[in-house]
C-alpha cells in the first residue's frame, strides 16, 4: 500500500470523533449515515468497502474541506495514513468523489478522511473523466467488424467513443440504439479490457455513447482508478 503523508494538524483526532454528532442532519447534495463506500487506495493496494459513519461537510464549493468517518469492518487499518479516493451517494443519486488522506481512527475497524470533494456527478451512478483512449469497437450487424477509434469520455458503467476512419464513422451513424457491442479499451501497455455492453446513443461526427453491461470487478477497478487519476 503506497504510504502518503501524514494529513495537516487540523485533521481530527480521536478524540475528535469521540465528540462528533454522528447523527447528521441530511443536507441535499450530501451523503448520509449509513451510506455505502467504496474506498480506492491510491498505487496498487486492494478495494475497500464500508459504510459511512459521518460526514462534515460546512459549505458546497471547489474549496470546501471534508471529513468523514467510515466503518471499514470486517477489514482492518494499519500503518500509517494513505491516499484514497473515497466514493458514495447522496439522496436523489448524486455521486461524490473525495479526494481525502485516510488514517485508522480510534478502532482498528474506522478511517477517518480528511480532504476536498474531487467530482459530484448529479443523477449518475458512475464518476465519469474526459479520457483519450485507443479502443477497438464491434458493433452486432455492422458490415466492417470490428473498428477502431478512440474514447471522449469513460466511466465504469460506459463510454462515449469517436470512429477513427471518416467512412466507418459515417457507417456509425446508421448503428441502432441497443445493438449489442464489445469494446477493448487500452488503459495502457499491459491493460486492455475487453467489455460487452450496448449502443445507447449515436451522436453526430460518428460518436457512438456505449452503456457497458456486467463488468468485472478487477475491471472495473482499473477503470476507476484511471478516472480518478484524471480528476483535479
Amino acid at each position: 500500500m503506497t504510504q502518503a503523508k501524514a494529513p495537516d494538524s487540523d485533521v481530527q483526532t480521536h478524540s475528535d470523533v469521540q465528540t462528533h454528532d454522528t447523527k447528521s442532519q441530511h443536507v441535499p447534495g450530501r451523503p448520509v449515515t449509513g451510506s455505502p463506500v467504496s474506498l480506492v487506495p491510491a498505487g496498487d493496494a486492494r478495494l475497500l468497502t464500508g459504510t459511512l459513519l459521518w460526514w462534515d461537510e460546512p459549505r458546497s464549493d471547489e474549496n470546501s474541506v471534508v471529513r468523514a468517518g467510515v466503518d471499514i469492518a470486517p477489514s482492518s487499518a494499519h500503518g500509517g495514513a494513505i491516499k484514497v479516493w473515497a466514493t458514495t451517494h447522496a439522496p436523489g443519486g448524486d455521486t461524490i468523489v473525495l479526494s481525502a488522506d485516510a488514517e485508522r481512527g480510534e478502532t482498528p475497524h474506522t478511517l477517518l478522511l480528511y480532504g476536498r470533494v474531487a467530482a459530484r456527478e448529479p443523477r449518475r451512478r458512475n464518476v465519469r473523466a474526459s479520457a483519450q483512449l485507443a479502443v477497438d469497437v464491434t458493433v452486432s450487424g455492422s458490415v466492417r467488424g470490428t473498428v477502431s477509434g478512440r474514447t471522449l469520455d469513460l466511466s465504469r458503467g460506459g463510454c462515449r467513443i469517436a470512429i477513427d476512419d471518416p467512412t466507418e464513422a459515417a457507417e456509425a451513424q446508421r448503428v441502432r440504439s441497443g445493438a449489442p457491442t464489445d469494446v477493448v479499451i487500452h488503459l495502457d501497455r499491459h491493460s486492455r479490457p475487453r467489455l460487452s455492453g450496448h449502443v445507447h446513443a449515436v451522436r453526430p461526427g460518428g460518436q457512438l455513447v456505449i452503456r457497458f453491461d456486467d463488468v468485472p470487478d478487477g475491471v472495473g477497478e482499473q477503470i476507476e482508478r484511471y478516472v480518478y487519476a484524471t480528476l483535479p
